[in-house]
Formats: C-alpha cells, structure tokens, sequence
C-alpha cells in the first residue's frame, strides 16, 4: 500500500501588504517627480525602506513595478459601471476616464505612452496591463449595445473600439482640445450616427 505525499505549505514570511502598497507608492510618487526613465528598482527599494530582493520577489523588472503602481491607483475610476443599457455603460465609463485624464494620472499616462516607444518592457507592461485588459471588456460592452440595438449588428467592434477611444489619447497627447464632458458626449454621439442602427 502507497501513502500519497501531502504537499506542505511553503515555509517563510508572507508578503507585507504595507510594504508591497509602500513599494507602489514610491514607484509612483517617484515617476511623477524625476519621469520613468530617472526612475530604477535601487532607488525604489531606498525610498521605500526595503532590499532590492524584496521588490524582484515581487516583480521581474521597473516596468511591472510602475504599472502596478499606476493601475492601483487609476482603475478603480475608471472601470465600466454596469448600467441597463450598455451604451450608457460605454459613456459613463468615458467620462470618467477623461475625468482622470484631466488630472495627474493623464501626465503619467503620457509619461509611460511616450517611454513605450523606447523601453520595450515598458510597451509591453503597458498594453498587457493597460490596454489588452480593457479592449476585452470594452468588447463585451459593444457587443451588448450591438445585441440591445443601440449599434448597427454589422459593426466591427475593434475598428469601434478605436473610433471611441483613440480620440482621448490623441487629445490627451496633442492637447487639440479639452477633455472635457462636451468632448466625450459629441464623439459618442458622432461615432454612433456611423454606428448605429
């Protein structure tokens, strides 16, 4: 007879919520200050009181750390509020990222976009973190304004997709115009006279 192994738990310290929280604020408070390419796993670690060890245990370079720094702070804002109509769903979450466009979180996303084009790490944590995430979601809500009727059935969602929202960043990085509730309600409003039924 054959006694099966039970496997053990892994012995050691759990992670430190404060420090991983210390270690994202840091990161963060660092970008805003001296931009992400001032910006390195040593210094983190310094401010933040901790081992260089401590933050890789964590994460496997700067560009993780950074967009696990901005991600706790801005997507809480800006996730889809689940509404009846989800093309309402579409618009409130709009708006609400052009709120947090308007504001420091609008520089730090120029900072990190413009860093992209030169740290491949970067662009990868990015539209991994960032934008993949939010395409997928974003896609469902389309696809259910397509299945209510607010959207023509025939529509491409990803071409939809960029229609919305390369706009924002093309203002939020031009500065051609406000981000402002005005600009949001006459895009969506354009967009869905080439989109809708």
């Amino acid at each position: 007879m054959t006694v099966s192994k039970v496997a053990k738990p892994r012995q050691g310290r759990p992670r430190s919520a404060k420090v991983h929280r210390a270690i994202l604020e840091t990161a963060l408070r660092q970008v805003a200050a001296v931009g992400f390419r001032a910006v390195s796993v040593e210094s983190i670690a310094a401010e933040a009181g901790v081992g260089k060890p401590t933050i890789y245990r964590r994460w496997p370079n700067k560009a993780a750390v950074v967009m696990d720094a901005f991600l706790m702070k801005l997507e809480p804002g800006t996730v889809f509020p689940t509404k009846e109509r989800a093309i309402d769903s579409l618009r409130l979450q709009m708006l609400s990222q052009v709120k947090a466009f308007r504001g420091d979180f609008g520089s730090l996303i120029k900072a990190l976009l413009g860093e992209a084009q030169f740290d491949p790490e970067m662009a990868d944590a990015f539209r991994e973190r960032w934008i993949m995430p939010r395409r997928r979601k974003l896609r469902t809500v389309i696809e259910e304004a397509m299945r209510q009727g607010d959207l023509r059935k025939d529509i491409d969602p990803e071409l939809a997709m960029d229609m919305l929202y390369a706009p924002i960043y093309y203002r939020l990085q031009i500065r051609s115009g406000p981000l402002s509730e005005s600009f949001v309600n006459g895009l969506l409003e354009q967009a869905r006279k080439g989109l809708g039924p």
